[in-house]
């Protein structure tokens, strides 16, 4: 399953396909729990691009952003 994971997150499925994955990931509590880490850790890398490696005050923005968000996704 982890592969199918890296094909999803490297958009390397079909549109049929990735419906059909997100439907088992829906299904299937292990493969959510994966999904949702790896969608995070890609969001995490997306934020922390290398235009701001140098720019300490926006990384420690970005993180705060986020820590926030996770915060107000525990609540729900």
């Amino acid at each position: 399953m982890e592969n199918c994971l890296n094909k999803y997150f490297a958009d390397e499925f079909t549109s049929d396909e990735k419906t059909e994955f997100l439907i088992e990931v829906e299904n299937n509590e292990k493969l959510k729990e994966e999904f949702i880490e790896n969608q995070t850790l890609l969001a995490l890398v997306d934020w922390i691009s290398p235009e701001y490696e140098n720019n300490k005050e926006v990384v420690q923005h970005k993180l705060y952003e986020f820590m926030c968000r996770m915060e107000q996704h525990k609540d729900k």
